[in-house]
């Protein structure tokens, strides 16, 4: 199975609330601070539009009991973004690209490495929240107005749960959905995701990286940067067209 990857998501290993988070999945089901949850069984989604609000969900998530990483890669939870994949190094996920039926419809999704197999272009393994359809969806737009302090833009409005902004170079509005108000205090910051970031590349899950560093069996002389520094636009379901010597793991 898959779930759904829209906007800034984050993407949580079922198992895991179970094990580490206090109060289990059904603690995890209560503090959601919204409507986007879905689940594969395997993997829990959650999706959001601002670094805060991502921010302080997963500060509430490691509160709670789970581990966002050690460091150098995600454990038990990853931000996963619709254009730029995971956040961090994490070797229990895949990002893919949906084809629906008619071959131009396509969203974002992701699976556990470890868990079900590898989906092909059946909609019917996508895992979305209620009522989610592709039709108005962000994932047909294509495109999301992450709103943060950064931005030049004033609050106008707010309705049911939106916040409407006005560009003040444009005049144009943009909206942004936001989240019901989390327990764990947060410094509202897109500053707080950029550094616990670090770029995604098809090494996470490929067979030749040796022992869970940075060295790799297939380039002696060192990994590409062409390969380092892809992301999510740049590579299709087939990682091996970003990287012609990838070869994924036993079992992946």
């Amino acid at each position: 199975m898959t779930v759904l990857v829209e906007a800034t998501s984050v993407i949580v290993r079922r198992e895991a609330t179970d094990v580490g988070l206090d109060g289990g999945w059904a603690h995890f089901q209560d503090i959601v601070p919204n409507q986007t949850l879905c689940t594969d069984g395997e993997l829990a989604r959650v999706g959001f539009m601002t670094p805060s609000d991502t921010e302080g969900f997963v500060k509430r998530l490691e509160h709670d009991g789970l581990t966002y990483h050690d460091g150098e890669k995600a454990i038990d939870l990853v931000i996963v973004d619709q254009d730029g994949g995971p956040k961090l190094r994490v070797d229990w996920l895949n990002v893919v690209r949906f084809d629906f039926d008619d071959g131009q419809t396509v969203v974002t999704a992701c699976y556990l490495l470890d868990g079900s197999p590898a989906p092909d272009s059946r909609t019917d393994w996508l895992s979305a929240p209620e009522g989610w359809a592709f039709e108005g969806s962000i994932s047909q737009r294509r495109s999301v107005h992450r709103v943060d302090e950064h931005d030049e833009v004033v609050l106008i409005d707010r309705r049911d749960g939106v916040d409407v902004y006005r560009e003040l170079a444009t005049g144009r509005e943009v909206y942004c959905g936001r989240t019901r108000p989390v327990s764990v205090d947060v410094a509202a910051s897109r500053d707080w995701i950029e550094t616990h970031t670090a770029r995604w590349s098809p090494c996470a899950t490929c067979a030749h990286m040796e022992g869970g560093s940075d060295a790799c069996k297939a380039f002696p002389g060192g990994i590409p940067a062409s390969i380092l520094n892809a992301n999510l636009a740049e590579k299709t379901t087939d990682l091996r067209d970003t990287c012609r010597a990838y070869s994924p793991r036993d079992g992946d």
